[in-house]
């Protein structure tokens, strides 16, 4: 980081490392291909033009922090119809002709759980997108949002309790049907 901090040439390895993650970031919580391709050049452009301001530390919470800004400046431009388009997101779970009863069964309670995840605030979605996504612990995602670890590992838990309670009782009443 720090010859790339010298030398601008010298940030392609860094693009190279870290785009796929960043996009997949992008990707998550957009739900469009070309929306999260761009969102996550600008999250480069962004970095290169603010290398002077990289204090240390992870490069890929840095990184993300920028993500995190850019995705959140992006949602708030297009308000008030933010998705993740469910069919999108889909596409990395079993495909169309999935014909066994155990991937039918997989693909619908995976649906199931994308579809609470959507009903989320766009903070709760942000938190999942960079636990899972971005595969951050609990302190790189503070460092990311400006929260203490602390903070971030009880909304991380209580979100998730949430909505494992949210799926059983989507369960208990669909058997009720």
């Amino acid at each position: 980081m720090a010859q790339a901090a010298l030398n601008p040439a010298e940030f392609g390895p860094l693009y190279e490392r870290y785009f796929e993650r960043i996009f997949n970031y992008c990707y998550r919580r957009v739900g469009h291909p070309q929306e999260a391709e761009d969102l996550a050049a600008r999250v480069f452009s962004n970095a290169l033009r603010n290398l002077s301001g990289y204090r240390g530390g992870s490069v890929a919470a840095w990184l993300f922090q920028i993500a995190h800004n850019v995705v959140l400046n992006h949602l708030r431009a297009r308000r008030p119809n933010v998705s993740l388009e469910q069919e999108k997101l889909a596409q990395d779970w079993p495909n169309e002709t999935a014909t066994t009863l155990d991937q039918l069964v997989h693909r619908e309670k995976v649906q199931q759980v994308r579809g609470l995840i959507e009903e989320l605030p766009d903070e709760h979605k942000d938190l999942l997108a960079l636990s899972i996504i971005g595969e951050f612990n609990s302190k790189e995602i503070a460092q990311i949002i400006g929260k203490s670890d602390t903070a971030v590992r009880m909304q991380l838990h209580r979100i998730i309790k949430q909505l494992r309670q949210d799926y059983l009782r989507t369960e208990a009443a669909e058997e009720d049907f």
